[in-house]
């Protein structure tokens, strides 16, 4: 739309307006080419983030990236939080077709707080992976990402995929699955599977490594 005509304000508003229709004030807020994006929790505000995206995406709509403050705000503080010893270590990970994702936690007070966040890029072979490989992928990766905080220390491993807990008291694994089996076994945790509408945290960002 070409700059400085009268009615180019209103017309793109319109077209926001429409593109985001259905997503209400408490998921975002949007005038002319400014959106916020917001959530009364953590897990509520990344859907609120991946809804926004893909809207945007199906319109064909780029974002520019040096105007947007997403990894910024993530990675800054109060977000982020040091590890205490006191309390006990929260993994969530997670896999897509894209990538894998996790982030460390901790419950601090009546909050979960971010210590730190990962995620990795698959390569061609991974891509073709069955889910569940995808899945235990995701888990070894992450654990050896954050060894240093997780090793000598028991700590609850959340998931959206419940075959894991089955595959990892598995019998007689072979080949690949056997060796990641092994090298998890040098941990302590515990493995809590949980619905995927509640697991958005990890899901985000193994969509977008």
């Amino acid at each position: 739309m070409p700059f400085g005509l009268c009615n180019a304000p209103a017309t793109f508003e319109r077209l926001m307006e429409t593109v985001l229709r259905g997503l209400s004030s408490e998921a975002c807020l949007v005038y002319l080419d400014d959106i916020i994006i917001v959530g009364r929790t953590f897990e509520e505000l990344l859907n609120n983030l991946r809804k926004v995206f893909q809207r945007l995406q199906n319109a064909n709509l780029k974002l520019n990236p040096k105007k947007c403050s997403l990894k910024q705000a993530l990675t800054s503080a109060p977000i982020l939080t040091y590890p205490r010893i006191d309390k006990d270590l929260i993994l969530d990970t997670d896999a897509s077709n894209e990538g894998i994702g996790a982030l460390l936690s901790q419950n601090i007070g009546n909050e979960e707080r971010v210590i730190a966040y990962f995620s990795k890029r698959l390569g061609e072979p991974e891509r073709n992976y069955c889910v569940t490989r995808k899945e235990l992928l995701a888990i070894v990766k992450s654990i050896e990402h954050f060894h240093h905080y997780l090793y000598g220390r028991k700590f609850l491993l959340r998931t959206d995929h419940a075959s894991l807990r089955w595959l990892l008291n598995f019998k007689e694994p072979e080949g690949q699955i056997a060796r990641w089996i092994q090298r998890l076994q040098e941990y302590d945790f515990e493995i809590q599977n949980r619905k995927g509408t509640s697991h958005g945290n990890a899901d985000a960002l193994s969509r977008m490594p």
